[in-house]
């Protein structure tokens, strides 16, 4: 299985490590910022913490960490760009806003298949579904993440976390209260489909100390990114990365927080659903095949668009402020990045915000071509 094209660094570059690894990246990521890894890294597969119900360990997990740790930059959700961009927000309650907003059109893109007949099915990470590029589209298209609701999460206590001078310890608090309100949702939401789940931890450590890890080299970390990996189960947090950290209201810092954990969650998402597989499967088919960048467009910012929504599930004190949601509904706010054409990712963030958990507005592989541009 390839590994590139499946995440997305900061700048929304297609990523180059293994999913089973995790990276930073960006479904979901680049670099390891969103995109799936054989490693753990799938996703939009973006990264994240939270201690959940523990299942049984895998057969095909063994065999992967066996293999060793190739890295692959998670892409969903675009990873590092995504987050810091949004630190362009404020802080402050923004005013009134003006008229609502549509949502993307449900009419079907001429290059995906039929929801019809599709044959999707839970895959280890390491393996390749069969199928056509045409079969794989259509998987994409009607899979278990495409329809139906997320779970609301009724209780969320983040920590109170200083805006300035955060220590190690004060962010490990914040990320790991984030989340274990965000494995409510995808604990609830694995178990409604029948998806395997396993939470991930989040460890947090200052650069350049790269903590040990049990499945991912330390050349495969990042100072400014957190590193998925999905071998050992962990999302490996810098200090000092994500708009929480950068933040100018006290009050504002833990919905920010956990707004940028529930992008790198993508990528456990991708890679336990084994959606990663699927599309790192498409992404091969398609090598050399002008759809190829749309593909891992729609990926990416289906990804993305599922993040927003898991982080509005929350209780409205954990979720982002104000300010930073306006910000992030602003298309100057990504005017830097190259990603995606700045309306589609603010329509794909909008949709997300705005879904009330519903997954099927989120399905942007059967959106027309220019939402998702």
């Amino acid at each position: 299985m390839s590994s590139s094209g499946t995440g997305g660094p900061h700048h929304g570059q297609p990523g180059q490590r293994d999913p089973r690894h995790g990276g930073p990246q960006g479904p979901v990521g680049p670099n390891g910022r969103g995109g799936p890894t054989p490693s753990g890294q799938y996703g939009p597969p973006p990264t994240g913490s939270p201690a959940r119900p523990p299942t049984p360990k895998r057969p095909w997990a063994l065999i992967a960490v066996a293999l060793g740790c190739v890295g692959l930059l998670v892409l969903v959700v675009g990873g590092g760009l995504t987050y810091l961009a949004l630190t362009r927000g404020g802080d402050e309650d923004p005013t009134a806003s003006g008229s609502p907003s549509t949502g993307p059109s449900d009419a079907e893109s001429p290059t995906a298949s039929g929801s019809e007949g599709t044959d999707f099915e839970v895959i280890s990470p390491i393996d390749t579904p069969p199928g056509d590029a045409e079969d794989l589209w259509a998987i994409m298209a009607d899979n278990p993440l495409t329809e139906g609701t997320l779970p609301d999460v009724t209780s969320c206590e983040l920590p109170a976390t200083p805006a300035t001078k955060q220590t190690p310890e004060e962010v490990q608090a914040v990320l790991t209260s984030a989340g274990d309100c965000l494995n409510q949702v995808w604990a609830g939401a694995s178990s409604d489909r029948a998806l395997p789940w396993d939470k991930p931890s989040v460890q947090v450590y200052s650069w350049p100390d790269i903590p040990e890890s049990a499945g991912c080299e330390k050349d495969t970390f990042e100072k400014d990114y957190p590193r998925v990996c999905n071998l050992d189960g962990t999302i490996y947090w810098p200090v000092g990365y994500g708009s929480g950290a950068s933040r100018s209201d006290d009050a504002a810092v833990p919905g920010a927080y956990l707004w940028d954990l529930s992008f790198l969650y993508m990528t456990t998402v991708s890679w336990n659903s084994s959606l990663g597989a699927y599309y790192e499967a498409l992404n091969d088919q398609l090598t050399g095949d002008e759809r190829n960048a749309e593909a891992l467009r729609r990926y990416r910012l289906q990804f993305r668009c599922i993040a927003a929504a898991s982080a509005m599930q929350q209780p409205s004190a954990a979720q982002p402020a104000p300010a930073m949601r306006e910000g992030l509904l602003t298309e100057s706010t990504w005017s830097e990045t190259e990603e995606f054409d700045p309306a589609s990712l603010v329509l794909w963030l909008r949709a997300g915000m705005e879904s009330g958990g519903d997954l099927s507005a989120c399905n942007t592989w059967n959106a027309p071509a220019d939402q998702v541009a």
